[in-house]
């Protein structure tokens, strides 16, 4: 499997402190206006994920090389469905 990098989100925590964690990318997403990352598991082995309302986060970074190949296969792929849907 591809390295898909890294994604650091700064953001206020609930008891308003200032949180950065880093994350693999594909721990990561942007789903109805908040940030939701992957942190760590709990004692089933389940992954633990933490919701962060928009309005909460200073920034998020990604290291995208890695990424833009991800996005470009899939952009391949979608294309390749559609021409099979003509």
């Amino acid at each position: 499997m591809a390295e898909l990098g890294t994604a650091t989100i700064v953001y206020k925590n609930s008891t308003d402190e200032i949180e950065e964690v880093t994350v693999d990318n594909d721990h990561i997403a942007y789903f109805q206006d908040h940030w939701l990352f992957a942190y760590g598991t709990d004692d089933d082995g389940n992954d633990m994920v933490r919701r962060v309302p928009s309005e909460r986060v200073y920034h998020v970074e990604r290291s995208v090389e890695e990424l833009e190949s991800t996005f470009d296969t899939a952009v391949d792929k979608a294309k390749d469905t559609l021409e099979d849907l003509k």
